[in-house]
């Protein structure tokens, strides 16, 4: 009996395997490989030979390049990378036999113009063939665990140059570095369980080039690559430079090397792992990409002060770590916007063409000051790199714009489809909830059927080409179909997540009010479905806070567990609207408190860095605590728990507290602050007490709560006042 062949979910856990394993071994020989590179040409040549060195492999590596990006359309990386790394070995191997002879300095600036040529442009062809592979899903949940690989590859291929150079010597690594690229190929080609499509004609000439040209957001990003690259060659030239100085020729330097690439990828495994999607998730895209050529600024400027070896390796290990980690996070999803036949004729020529053109750049820069600054020439480079880095966060800053606009008429034109659940960055968050097709992206369409001569007259269904209408991108449609008559249950089921959309939020908000006590249960149901857009559940409790009843109370007492904080936030204010318009309405204490406590439980960075994404519940909600006087001063953490507070405790003195903490006055702020202290259950008051920096004398006596209720009251008007004073400076500015 003849084997079942393998299932489509095993082929695919083999190919994913096969990737984790071709990315480590590429990334292997890329650490390797540098650092054999470095030390063969400094063992060989003079440091200021350096810079036309890395001219000519610029060039080189520029020309490849732009030869990918004309025949990557038609042969795919499935096909080319592979043969590509064999011959990349094979050429190894030559070039193992002939050094050492008569030739050997020949040789030495052929294995610097073949790892220069060659290296990225491998490894971004291997990227290409993971995003062509994989369907965008298994790509984005497997992707983590490829990279994983490569960065446990960047720390073995620093581990085996540092052993051949006690064990081997250096020539003998270009064997060992023509057998990873052996394996690496073998690996690549058990990733092709099936083919990829390749275009039918072949792309015009000049396609990519022109492409870049005409579209300002690629321009922008290519300033941003030529400008880092730049600033990067000015710095690894003082780095060399003075580890040549340092440690002479040799084995010592390959080992100086070897332990430096080591380190660096065991910093850029533990940088990626914590903070990469951190970043991208409360800074966005552009300034995680920014980051690197900040540090890289303030490093230059550093390091003109500080001379020897260890302050030039600092600098360079602190720009390799954040290029392969927070910036390499960043600018990868920075292509999101392009659709993939753009992408596969761009990308190529800005990561291998734009880094080598800024290269290039970078050698005659050097060589210029080489030639005019002679001996003091160091500090001249790493104030040429201050600036350079100081103009890349600033070109990069200025990406964010220019990527929400490439993104939003991508989506708007169905050029590129994204899965909110899969988006984690603030600043695609951000262009989904503004793109007009949000509610689109989340399910499949099918298309169209065609349209046959003369249709026969068809009766149309009514609530059929309603809901048509309010699945329609154009925003004046789906207002008029919003108004054409009373929403009934049936429709509020497509109109709810229309809250999504920011254009429509406020029209689809005044629709549902009517209604909302009829669809309480619906609107429950999506706010407290994780899977539902965060812009709908967020908006829900604005139109819950009109339903009084025990079903609703219940529902936004179970927001308050949401992840999200500005869910249980809106949740906090609908449980005290319902409150106040039933008193009746009962509100367990003790799920309050517990709501309450697990606010609390956080640490001083999180409790600051709360923010609301959107204010379009404000005017029809002000909030019972804040008013003009507070808006800008309270903080959100605060205030939300000041909000739950008044759910249990007596609202009128709780809101003088509230108030009375923002003043200046010592006296008002005390009387505050004394109040709380007899008023709120004891483990609420400790977790709350260190974010209120009580800073008062301790006292020898503690007044009667009544005493200290009424000095509370007694102080309304002043804390007024003192407020009203604060706000008049502001207000004249």
């Amino acid at each position: 009996m003849s084997p079942s062949p393998p299932t489509a979910g095993s082929a695919s856990r083999s190919a994913v395997a096969a990737a984790t394993l071709a990315c480590g071994v590429l990334i292997a020989f890329q650490m390797a490989g540098k650092a054999t590179r470095d030390a063969l040409f400094l063992s060989t040549f003079d440091v200021a030979a350096l810079p036309a060195m890395v001219i000519a492999s610029a060039l080189g590596a520029l020309a490849l390049a732009l030869a990918a990006a004309r025949v990557l359309p038609q042969v795919t990386p499935q096909r080319l990378v592979p043969l590509a790394l064999l011959g990349s070995a094979l050429l190894l191997v030559a070039e193992w036999w002939l050094i050492g002879g008569a030739a050997h300095r020949a040789v030495v600036v052929m294995v610097y113009l073949h790892y220069g040529g060659l290296g990225a442009l491998l490894i971004s062809g291997f990227w290409s063939l993971v995003s062509e592979r994989f369907d965008p899903r298994t790509a984005k949940r497997h992707i983590g665990r490829i990279a994983a690989g490569g960065t446990v590859g960047g720390l073995v291929g620093g581990v085996v140059a540092e052993r051949a150079a006690v064990w081997l010597s250096v020539p003998t690594m270009l064997l060992v570095l023509a057998g990873l690229q052996v394996a690496a190929a073998v690996l690549v080609r058990r990733m092709r369980t099936e083919s990829a499509p390749v275009s039918a004609l072949p792309p015009p000439p000049g396609f990519g080039i022109r492409t870049i040209g005409t579209t300002p957001y690629l321009r922008g990003l290519v300033v941003v690559v030529l400008l880092a690259a730049l600033a990067e060659g000015l710095i690894d030239f003082v780095f060399k430079a003075r580890a040549a100085q340092t440690l002479g020729r040799g084995e010592e330097l390959l080992r100086l090397f070897a332990v430096f690439y080591t380190g660096v990828g065991l910093l850029t495994a533990m940088l990626q792992a914590v903070a990469a999607r951190p970043a991208l998730e409360r800074l966005g895209l552009a300034p995680t990409v920014a980051l690197m050529p900040g540090a890289v600024a303030a490093g230059s400027a550093a390091v003109m002060v500080v001379p020897g070896l260890a302050g030039a390796a600092a600098l360079r290990g602190i720009e390799t770590v954040l290029r392969n980690s927070l910036y390499r996070a960043g600018y990868e999803l920075l292509f999101t916007p392009l659709a993939a036949a753009e992408k596969r004729a761009t990308k190529t020529l800005i990561d291998v063409g734009a880094v080598r053109v800024g290269d290039i750049a970078g050698g005659g820069l050097v060589q210029l000051l080489l030639l005019v600054g002679g001996v003091h020439v160091e500090p001249l480079l790493l104030a040429a790199s201050t600036a350079l880095s100081v103009a890349a966060v600033a070109a990069a800053l200025r990406l964010r714009a220019g990527y929400l606009s490439a993104l939003e008429r991508s989506l708007v034109a169905q050029a590129v489809r994204l899965d909110p659940a899969d988006v984690h960055d603030l600043t695609t968050r951000t262009a989904l909830r503004r793109s007009a097709v949000t509610m689109a992206l989340s399910r499949p369409t099918a298309p169209s059927p065609p349209v046959a001569a003369a249709p026969p007259p068809v009766r149309r269904d009514p609530l059929a080409e309603r809901v048509a209408r309010l699945r329609d991108p154009a925003s004046d449609v789906v207002r008029a179909a919003l108004t054409a008559a009373p929403l009934t249950p049936t429709l509020a089921g497509h109109v709810i997540p229309l809250l999504a959309r920011d254009d429509l939020a406020r029209d689809v908000a005044a629709a549902l009010r009517p209604v909302a006590a009829t669809i309480s249960g619906q609107l429950i149901d999506h706010l407290l479905d994780p899977g539902q857009d965060f812009a709908v559940r967020r908006r829900i409790p604005m139109l819950l806070a009109g339903v009084p009843s025990e079903r609703t109370a219940d529902g936004l007492l179970r927001g308050l567990a949401d992840s999200r904080f500005e869910v249980r936030y809106r949740c906090g204010r609908a449980l005290l609207r319902l409150s106040e318009r039933d008193p009746r309405l009962a509100i367990p204490a003790e799920r309050v408190q517990q709501a309450v406590l697990a606010e609390v439980a956080v640490d001083r960075t999180l409790w600051e860095s709360r923010r609301l994404l959107d204010a379009v519940e404000e005017e029809d909600s002000p909030s019972p605590l804040v008013d003009e006087l507070l808006r800008k001063r309270a903080d959100r953490s605060l205030e939300h728990v000041f909000t739950l507070l008044a759910l249990m405790l007596p609202r009128q003195p709780l809101t003088i507290a509230f108030r009375g903490l923002h003043t200046t006055d010592p006296m008002l702020r005390g009387t505050a602050l004394e109040y709380l202290e007899t008023a709120l259950p004891e483990p609420i008051r400790v977790g709350l007490w260190p974010f209120l920096e009580d800073r008062r004398a301790p006292r020898t006596a503690a007044r009667p709560p009544a005493e200290v209720l009424a000095a509370l009251v007694r102080s309304q008007q002043s804390i007024t006042v003192n407020l009203e004073a604060l706000r008049r400076p502001s207000a004249g500015r």
